[in-house]
């Protein structure tokens, strides 16, 4: 990656092309479910290269690239939440097939499976969500999720653990 963030440094437009191919699907796919609208994950994950593309030298100084882009991303989504905030408009909460691209189509059952996970991650707090949709939407690792939230790998991980043991909790008591 390395190699890659100095191309990206330089302006080279086949590697703004690689990176968006190594990462766009997984931040969209994050990004839908913390905003809770493909809509509004299109206009982030718009922005996000917009600004990677307009603060490209610093590129080079980055580390990891996966881990800086979701960063921007959720950044972005940050500012559009606390804009939408400002105006006072309610957030649509996301439906279920936003969440599970398994859940799309006519089966009833992945439906009612995405609708109880979905309920299941509305329980936990906000901070366990959090790295819960790094690591599984987003396919991160806890190295990743610690360089994205800005907080200790270790602290990634125990947030992991106990979230995954509530939401095993949670899915046991409903069913």
């Amino acid at each position: 990656m390395d190699r890659l963030a100095q191309r990206l440094a330089r302006g080279d437009q086949a590697a703004f092309a690689e990176l968006y191919d190594a990462c766009a699907d997984r931040l969209h796919h994050y990004l839908a479910v913390r905003l809770g609208s493909r809509e509004d994950a299109d206009d982030v994950l718009q922005e996000t290269f917009v600004r990677l593309a307009r603060t490209r030298k610093r590129l080079s100084r980055v580390d990891n690239l996966v881990a800086y882009v979701f960063t921007i991303g959720r950044n972005e989504a940050a500012r559009l939440a606390a804009r939408k905030s400002r105006r006072r408009e309610s957030r649509i909460a996301a439906g279920s097939t936003a969440l599970f691209r398994e859940a799309s189509g006519d089966d009833a059952r992945a439906r009612e499976a995405a609708e109880l996970v979905t309920a299941a991650l509305d329980w936990l707090e906000v901070e366990q969500r959090e790295v819960v949709e790094l690591k599984t939407y987003a396919g991160l690792t806890f190295r990743e999720i610690a360089e994205v939230t800005g907080l200790p790998q270790g602290t990634v991980a125990t947030r992991y653990r106990t979230a995954i043991g509530r939401l095993r909790g949670w899915l046991a008591r409903e069913r």
